[in-house]
């Protein structure tokens, strides 16, 4: 006799229903996609114990006919698709017909709907599989939903629910998320008669977020538009120097559904390398919208995740979004001299393309950068360029351009510099880390990397991590210009180096590079080598620095494209703004 059996219909209508309803987030996100769905442009969302008695939706949608009616509790029974070609191109939240079959198989349901026809609507009331009533009851054009009891009939699953309070935190999460990717529909949710959430409509997203968030979250954030053939990135992300220490204001929106998706996230935060201090993390409500046949979402049972046809694509956009929106933002970051905000329409420093000729130079010499000797600005591959000392760069604010001006040092770290609208502190390690980097990443682009012999080879000794190392990235760092040659045992001889370092600094900065760990927010390996040179060649915290050698670093920053952070993440510069040493000496702005 055979072992294999067909399992009862209403066992595997509990299985089926347990692949859709998890929890009583489950229901509420099934019902408020069909809301949306149906156009409503207002939901309302009531609980009672964080959904595990009551379960409430209500919304102004198109309602349902009478036929709709004896349908929707069958499953696979949907008004989204027709064919399978249709799962190339699914435009809508829901699409597979189980959402009210499954929550239904599970707990007590009544449903009420009016699509607005005539006068009257319908009342639906089941229990588990059974129907209860089939009758036509008054109802405004609209869909209520009530789901009583959840698990009721399945015990075992009912003992895994979280107390009522991890419930309830799960439904706001999601009405958040809801709210988010569709401002222009109200959202009110409710539990035990208390009021948690009630979002009137809006006309963008940056007001939702202030009414989800508030003014704070919000000011911290800049728009990102960019459009490439029938791709556009949208919405808000950090502005630089923001950011968060955790990633709970990271949401994902695929044609307005949203999504989990480590792509994206991973997008997101090599976007912001070089953009938010090392220990932050970017903010971002970022809507992608695509055809819908470049993107697969029937590839999770709840629909969270999806698949790109062409992922590249995306995270490039994603970079180039949040580069193009940077650009227009604050590259100096405020200081705050009392316990007020900066202000939304702060003026922020801003990066000015020059023609100095100083822009695509390297800071070259045969002594440290502090000392007395003769120093140049070797152009790669022309003359050596004279540099003007006085006043230094344009710095463009968002309301006039404003020449600035090195005043001196102090500490012999930091360069203090100014304009007519605000004083700026510069750390010279920092911002000559920065220089460097940027002229080391265009020799690499270039590939106009020359070596130098050394006079004397020098021998190091290598530790057998640092062997190993060396065979990692030995083709890069040949390509650098270091050249080594094996002595036998742990000896090596340096033979060349790259033409921009002295020779004295070239073992110390080799060994630097084989002793850097595993990781760190660079977007390649090149790029972390490149920084780590820069690093190890900058000037220093405490050295003294001519007048000359100041107008250099700052002209050179400041003619940067991003001069805000060093390549490991530190601030740069810091800006103190007029207005705020004004109001703050109690003097009130000319």
């Amino acid at each position: 006799m055979g072992r294999i059996k067909l399992l009862p219909a209403e066992v595997a209508s509990k299985i089926a229903a347990g692949e859709v309803v998890e929890r009583p987030v489950s229901v509420v996100k099934e019902l408020v996609e069909n809301s949306l769905d149906a156009g409503a442009t207002e939901i309302r969302v009531e609980l009672v114990d964080g959904g595990k008695k009551l379960i409430r939706v209500q919304d102004n949608g198109s309602g349902l006919s009478p036929e709709d009616v004896a349908l929707c509790f069958k499953r696979h029974a949907t008004s989204k698709i027709r064919a399978e070609a249709d799962l190339e191109r699914i435009a809508t939240l829901g699409f597979r017909g189980e959402a009210l079959a499954s929550i239904s198989a599970v707990s007590r349901v009544t449903l009420k709907t009016s699509d607005g026809s005539g006068e009257k609507g319908y009342q639906v009331e089941r229990e588990g599989e059974k129907l209860l009533r089939f009758i036509e009851s008054a109802f405004p054009r609209g869909t209520m939903v009530e789901v009583r009891d959840l698990f009721f009939n399945l015990p075992a699953r009912r003992k895994f629910l979280r107390s009522d309070r991890s419930e309830l935190s799960l439904v706001v999460q999601f009405v958040t998320t809801m709210a988010l990717a569709f401002p222009g529909v109200k959202f009110v949710l409710v539990n035990n008669n208390k009021e948690i959430i009630n979002c009137p409509a809006v006309t963008s997203v940056g007001e939702r977020v202030y009414q989800l968030f508030g003014k704070k979250v919000l000011d911290n954030l800049m728009s990102l538009d960019y459009e490439e053939e029938s791709y556009r990135i949208s919405g808000l992300s950090s502005r630089p120097f923001s950011g968060r220490l955790d990633r709970q204001h990271q949401f994902f929106f695929v044609n307005r559904r949203p999504v989990k998706d480590r792509m994206l996230t991973a997008a997101l935060t090599q976007a912001y390398l070089g953009i938010l201090e090392k220990q932050k993390n970017p903010e971002g409500f970022i809507f992608l919208d695509i055809p819908f046949e470049q993107v697969d979402v029937n590839v999770h049972p709840a629909k969270a995740e999806v698949r790109f046809r062409d992922p590249q694509k995306v995270f490039r956009l994603i970079l180039r979004a949040v580069d193009m929106a940077a650009r227009e933002e604050s590259l100096a970051k405020p200081i705050l001299v009392d316990e007020e905000k900066p202000e939304a329409d702060a003026t922020w420093l801003e990066g000015k393309e020059t023609s100095s000729p100083g822009r695509d130079a390297i800071y070259k010499q045969e002594a440290g950068l502090g000392s007395s000797e003769a120093k140049t600005l070797l152009v790669p591959g022309g003359e050596p360029a004279r540099f003007k000392p006085g006043v230094i760069a344009e710095a463009v604010s968002k309301k006039e351009a404003a020449p600035i001006k090195v005043l001196g040092q102090y500490l012999n770290s930091y360069i203090i510099a100014v304009s007519d609208e605000a004083v700026f502190v510069i750390d010279q390690h920092n911002a000559h880390e920065r220089i460097l980097f940027e002229k080391f990443r265009q020799l690499e682009d270039q590939r106009a990397w020359t070596s130098r012999q050394m006079l004397f080879p020098s021998v190091i000794d290598l530790t057998p991590k640092q062997q190993l190392a060396y065979q990692e990235m030995q083709s890069e760092l040949e390509r650098l210009g270091f050249r080594l040659e094996p002595m036998g045992g742990l000896s090596f001889a340096l033979k060349e180096y790259p033409d921009v370092f002295q020779e004295a600094e070239a073992s110390a900065i080799l060994l630097s590079l084989l002793e850097e760990e595993e990781g760190g927010k660079f977007q390649s390996r090149r790029e972390k080598i490149l920084a780590t040179m820069a690093c190890k060649a900058a000037v220093k915290a405490g050295q003294v620095l001519t007048a000359e050698e100041m107008d250099f670093l700052a002209s050179e920053l400041f003619a940067s494209g991003t001069p805000g952070l060093c390549p490991h993440g530190r601030p740069v510069v810091i800006q103190l703004d007029r207005s705020r040493i004004e109001r703050t000496l109690g003097r009130q702005p000319e």
